[in-house]
């Protein structure tokens, strides 16, 4: 007996974004879910007992010393055994952490926990999007993965079920000229490409080009997303926002050149909107509050850091 027709349309539905953590690591910003909520939902699905971890392996792969205390890593895989019915299924995954305490038990217990926990995210995160899979997925524009012909690794594509989403369910970038650089399912990771961009920008002149066409994808982020916050509470558009400006000011010490996005305030109005044609992404909601009036009035200006509303309790 296979998943149950319940489980199934389980497996289809994203996790809330109030469940979506996300963390600085490399210069980017990434997403995830805790562990404990990743087995909570395990445990939703599919049953309590209808479900097993197996540790498989472990490894301590560094031990020393980090800021004066014992530190170490570990890597660990684990198997995952689902029970459908009379028949089951089997997923594994491989993880690493990284422990630091007062003594080594300490520092290597924490290690050995954590290597486990993101060994089991990652087996789960292969069953389906409740369990993290739609975080890792962008669907181009025009459908094929980007970045090939450079030789850059492009980020892995949505399922083709994705590609077809409605213009509403997509978040548009666009470069510096107006080019589509890519259609994602998901905002969190548009951030992040956005951010790769605005690190990427060799001139000032390239950098405000770049932030006048998304302009209108930061506005409508704050409209619709206003739950987007870091863990210190600022919102996703006012941290690239802040990106922005700092990018330019050190464009500008380096003698680029370039105005326009340090001292918004003084911009011509007329400069807000995206490029002609993007009548997808510009069909956006009107509303009373700022942030969705600047969605949908090309007019209304650039998205600044005192205009972001505070995330709903």
């Amino acid at each position: 007996m296979p998943l149950t027709r319940k489980q199934v349309k389980a497996l289809e539905i994203a996790p809330p974004a109030d469940a979506i953590r996300t963390r600085e690591e490399g210069g980017k910003l990434l997403a995830y879910l805790e562990g404990w909520y990743l087995v909570r939902e395990a445990n939703r699905i599919f049953g309590p007992e209808r479900w097993d971890r197996i540790t498989l392996t472990t490894q301590c792969v560094w031990q020393g010393k980090h800021e004066g205390k014992p530190a170490c890593s570990y890597t660990a895989r684990v198997r995952l055994c689902i029970r459908a019915g009379t028949a089951s299924f089997v997923r594994e995954g491989s993880g690493i952490g990284h422990g630091q305490g007062a003594h080594p038990g300490e520092a290597h217990g924490q290690a050995l926990k954590a290597a486990e926990t993101d060994a089991t995210k990652r087996a789960l995160a292969t069953i389906g999007a409740p369990f993290g899979l739609t975080l890792y997925e962008t669907a181009p524009a025009d459908g094929k993965a980007r970045g090939a012909a450079n030789g850059v690794a492009p980020d892995a594509p949505a399922p083709l079920a994705n590609r077809t989403l409605p213009g509403r369910d997509r978040w548009l970038l666009r470069g510096p000229s107006g080019d589509v650089l890519g259609f994602y399912t998901s905002p969190i990771l548009a951030c992040s490409a956005l951010r790769r961009a605005v690190n990427g920008a060799a001139d000032a002149v390239t950098l405000e080009a770049l932030y006048t066409q998304n302009k209108r994808f930061l506005a409508r982020l704050v409209a619709e997303r206003p739950d987007l916050v870091s863990d210190t509470d600022r919102h996703y558009a006012a941290i690239l926002s802040a990106l922005f400006q700092a990018r330019l000011k050190a464009l500008a010490m380096n003698g680029t050149g370039g105005a326009g996005i340090a001292e918004p305030a003084n911009e011509s109005p007329g400069d807000a909107g995206p490029a002609a044609g993007d009548a997808e992404d510009t069909k956006e909601p009107a509303g009373t509050a700022d942030p969705a009036r600047a969605a949908s009035d090309p007019a209304a200006g650039p998205i600044r850091i005192g205009d972001t509303p505070t995330a709903p309790v």
